[in-house]
């Protein structure tokens, strides 16, 4: 019990630094999970500690966007013009009402995934991991990301590349596939993460920080539970899109919001934190990840050999399902975000002023000192090392230099075995 809070508590700070420090990522919390999984955990203390630090970073992102007009997520950009129009008191109420509708959507999410997985999961439908579903979903991923990405050309050559590069155990690919694989042999995928995301986005350039203001206590302006179901169920709908499932939700929302700037700051948030919890639901039920955070956490469960399809159902501590633990867990600390995120603004605004303009060499130290770490569990030697590090950040650069996002490439490097599994599979079946 004590471990569970302490991994919860955990998780809250990690999530409320990366929704405050645009610098992190929203992955901040897979990330740093890496570095603890050469021992074992209960599977609960890691979902836990994900779905705290994924959900904090949209809580108090919303905060760092509002404050000081930097947005602490990605999916927060959209509304920047807005904020220029609204009056100081209506930027206090905001924040309350971002808060409110950010807890109602978690919650309403939680509750939701907590069904579909509870009572639609393998125990009730077993052709879940059937051939032909594994293939359907599968295939449907692959091609929403055609999509969603601007150049569909260089979407297939993304999932191409990792597609050569990813597979492990497939021997009955040709001895070629693996000839080509001996370039790569010995990459870790923090260090993929780290070049091809992480580097670009650090050393881009910082915006100024503008002056901010005091807020003292929020408080709500009348807020809409009509407007906030509305919004959670766009949100729901949107997680299960793959790819930027969160930016997605956020655009919709804020699209059909009306003419109301301040209704369409708070439907887009809302639907925000709806999504990222909802992205979870193909991940728990049939092991597919679509974004950033489930990749990473896919890539996790393999290292520490967990299926997570049936290990989500089954006993953990107390003796009750993983399930119910994680879900019932990540309630409570929904409620804590949210009086966090009331009570406190003008401290997190403080933190920002002073970390801001330094933040990007602090966190370039720290992640100086966790390729340290990477280094020690890498099985190949340090120029080695450095050389395919080097490539996946000139990828990554080239990558940000066009406005095309690594998530097809990601998705295709960590599930190669899957997916070139299912097509060996299926050629062999059907043709």
């Amino acid at each position: 019990m004590i471990e569970l809070i302490a991994v919860a508590i955990l998780g809250i700070f990690v999530g409320i630094a990366a929704g405050l420090l645009p610098v992190l990522p929203v992955f901040t919390g897979p990330l740093i999970l890496y570095y603890f999984v050469g021992d074992y955990y209960p599977l609960e203390y890691l979902l836990v500690f994900w779905m705290a630090s994924y959900s904090g970073t949209q809580f108090f992102g919303s905060i760092s966007t509002i404050t000081t007009k930097i947005p602490g997520e990605e999916s927060s950009a959209i509304y920047l013009q807005d904020i220029d129009y609204l009056t100081h008191d209506q930027k206090r109420n905001l924040l309350y009402d971002t808060a409110l509708g950010s807890w109602l959507a978690s919650t309403i999410s939680l509750i939701f995934v907590w069904l579909v997985v509870k009572y639609l999961g393998v125990s009730y439908f077993p052709e879940l991991l059937s051939l032909p579903v594994q293939l359907s979903v599968y295939t449907v991923a692959i091609i929403l990301f055609f999509f969603i990405g601007s150049n569909w050309i260089a979407t297939a050559m993304l999932i191409l590349v990792g597609l050569c590069i990813g597979p492990k155990q497939n021997y009955a690919l040709p001895a070629t596939w693996y000839d080509i694989q001996q370039l790569f042999n010995g990459y870790t995928i923090y260090m993929v993460v780290l070049g091809t995301i992480l580097f670009p986005s650090i050393f881009d350039k910082v915006d100024t920080l503008p002056h901010i203001e005091k807020f003292g206590k929020v408080r709500s302006q009348g807020y809409s539970l009509l407007t906030g179901l509305r919004s959670s169920l766009i949100g729901a709908i949107a997680g299960l899109i793959p790819g930027p499932s969160a930016s997605v939700a956020t655009a919709f929302a804020y699209k059909t919001a009306g003419e109301s700037r301040y209704k369409r700051i708070l439907n887009a948030e809302t639907a925000n934190n709806s999504a990222v919890i909802t992205c979870a639901i193909p991940f728990f039920l049939m092991g597919v990840p679509i974004n950033q955070n489930t990749l990473l956490m896919s890539n996790i469960m393999d290292v520490q050999s967990l299926n997570i399809i049936h290990a989500i159902l089954e006993p953990g501590i107390f003796n009750l399902p993983v399930l119910d633990v994680v879900m019932g867990t990540s309630l409570i600390v929904m409620l804590i975000y949210f009086w966090l995120s009331t009570h406190l603004i003008d401290f997190y605004a403080g933190i920002v002023q002073k970390l801001h303009n330094r933040m990007r060499w602090v966190v370039a130290v720290l992640l100086i000192a966790m390729v340290g770490i990477d280094i020690q569990f890498a099985e190949i030697n340090l120029l080695k090392y450095f050389v395919l590090l080097a490539g996946f950040t000139a990828f990554g650069f080239l990558l940000k230099r066009y406005g095309i996002s690594a998530i097809p490439f990601l998705f295709a490097l960590i599930l190669a075995d899957k997916i070139v599994w299912l097509g060996i599979q299926t050629i062999a079946i059907y043709f």
